[in-house]
């Protein structure tokens, strides 16, 4: 328990810096208010969100204005959506976790078993296979991947839907069966696209890694004994083989919110992502602070969770 305060303790300079500097870079763009008095709705509220967001004051004050307003849920006004950025993210944010959970999920198992697979049957026709499907989705870019499927999957062969999704979309579709096949007939090509080119850092690390640890002498020495290959694999070989890999699925947690805004801007799927693309278009600061601080947030989360898991995963480290 000490060490998990003191780790936390630790994180917290970490997430003011990270955000000290991303609050500097967006403020070398300017005012985000500026281009709401070619509102004339607006124009007069220009004032009134300066002084709320602390733009009448100094650098340094309102950068920890900023901070407590995001702590507290105020994330600030979108000019693109012409109402507050919670509101707008909260909106998004459940069609890209929707997303995000089953290809980080998808990416990570498959991944995972695919390496050990690999390793286990070296340089056999199965590992040559899986070595060329993870160079083929790590080198192929999502946009080309993306307009490729769009046109054999949806436009040639129409398997699959493409549109704007909202939590309200399709609101005639009364039936939770019905509407269950609607959203997985939306989100079943981008996840497929998005789990393909995820989850090849998983195939190379498992793959590695279990390479070197079934050189070991203890692998040779539990084979000695006379235990089943499955035994050996799955009891003493395939728990150690985990550990690199615990970092590499602890920095994937921010992949599950918005990590994926080519993806979403392809097939039209109103999530973080799109909106993360829409607010750069749009040169909405506020919605941009917010996504950044999220993101920055989640790998902190990230770090903090790969120290937990090694202690779960290697008994030698202990969290002490």
């Amino acid at each position: 328990m000490n060490y998990l305060i003191k780790r936390v303790l630790q994180l917290i300079p970490t997430f003011l810096v990270a955000t000290l500097i991303a609050f500097i870079l967006f403020s070398l763009v300017g005012d985000p208010f500026e281009g709401l008095r070619q509102d004339p709705r607006l124009a007069s509220q220009v004032e009134r969100l300066r002084r709320i967001y602390g733009y009448d004051k100094d650098p340094i004050t309102r950068y920890f204005l900023w901070i407590k307003n995001f702590l507290q849920g105020e994330w600030g006004y979108s000019i693109m959506a012409k109402r507050a950025v919670f509101q707008v993210v909260m909106e998004r944010l459940p069609v890209s976790l929707s997303i995000g959970i089953v290809n980080t999920v998808l990416a990570t198992l498959f991944g995972i078993l695919l390496g050990i697979y690999s390793a286990i049957h070296l340089y056999s026709a199965a590992d040559y296979a899986a070595t060329a499907l993870v160079f083929f989705g790590m080198s192929m870019p999502s946009f080309f991947f993306g307009v490729m499927a769009l046109f054999f999957f949806v436009v040639t062969i129409p398997l699959f839907n493409v549109g704007l999704m909202t939590p309200g979309f399709h609101p005639d579709i009364a039936n939770l069966f019905d509407k269950t096949i609607e959203y997985g007939r939306h989100l079943a090509l981008p996840i497929f696209i998005l789990t393909l080119l995820g989850m090849g850092g998983f195939v190379r690390y498992s793959r590695s890694a279990m390479l070197e640890v079934l050189h070991m002498d203890y692998i040779r020495t539990a084979r000695a004994k006379g235990l089943p290959e499955s035994v050996v694999i799955r009891k003493h070989a395939l728990r150690n083989a985990l550990i690199p890999i615990v970092t590499l699925l602890a920095l994937s947690l921010p992949a599950i919110i918005g990590a994926a805004p080519i993806t979403e801007t392809i097939f039209s799927i109103n999530g973080l992502g799109k909106l993360y693309i829409d607010a750069l278009g749009a040169n909405d600061i506020m919605v941009l602070m917010a996504d950044l601080t999220l993101t920055i947030s989640l790998v902190i989360i990230g770090n903090l969770l790969a120290d937990i898991l090694y202690a779960v995963v290697d008994p030698r480290v202990t969290l002490e």
